[in-house]
């Protein structure tokens, strides 16, 4: 019930920021690109835990809204990510949809420096099932989650009216996936275990803004 509501919670303010544009000052056209670094999270010790990468690119738009310092900030990104279980390379193709609020100030005509926050939804486009065998023969399966809700903060800077980087912490709200194995050859029922994963990532972004 309470992940329910707090996914209608952040569908609302997403929807808010698509609207809010209508008593926007000037909307900007861009293009967004970066790079990521995952790290898997397991809720059992069996599976190790290090750092994935991945790059992200798309269009982004920036709208100025009538409140001073504030502007928003909404992409649709290609996002592609090799994640690894027990040495097996897993590639998570998905297509990101940010929504976030920005607020910060001008430095002279040199640009600009702003923290930005917002919810951000993914939806898988690759392949959310993937299975193998290990030495041991045992059967595994890891199961992709095929819509994410997560949660963007980060802190950007801009130089002149064109060129901006930001660097994103994201949090996704539940779980990323599942694990599933089980001994090859003997009853499910005895030998069927599973584990849940998250994925937090840090998002390094360079925009240009015609």
């Amino acid at each position: 019930m309470v992940k329910r509501l707090v996914y209608i919670l952040l569908l609302t303010v997403m929807a808010w920021l698509v609207v809010m544009p209508l008593s926007a000052q000037g909307v900007y056209f861009g293009v967004k690109g970066g790079f990521e670094v995952v790290n898997m999270e397991f809720n059992d010790d069996v599976f190790d835990k290090s750092n994935r990468a991945g790059f992200f690119i798309g269009p982004t738009f920036v709208i100025s809204t009538m409140v001073p310092g504030l502007s928003l900030d909404i992409s649709g990104l290609y996002n592609q990510r090799k994640l690894k279980v027990e040495n097996e390379s897993i590639n998570q193709q998905s297509i990101l949809i940010p929504a976030h609020a920005r607020y910060g100030a001008s430095i002279l005509d040199f640009g600009s420096i702003f923290l930005t926050a917002g919810p951000q939804l993914a939806f898988n486009v690759g392949p959310s099932k993937f299975y193998w065998e290990d030495a041991q023969n045992n059967g595994k399966q890891f199961a992709l989650q095929d819509t994410k809700m997560s949660l963007d903060f980060g802190f950007g800077a801009s130089v002149g009216h064109h060129l901006e980087a930001i660097v994103y912490y994201n949090i996704p709200i539940g779980k990323t996936g599942d694990v599933t194995w089980n001994t090859v050859g003997k009853s499910t029922k005895n030998s069927l275990s599973s584990t849940k994963t998250t994925a937090n990532s840090w998002m390094l972004s360079v925009a240009y803004i015609f």
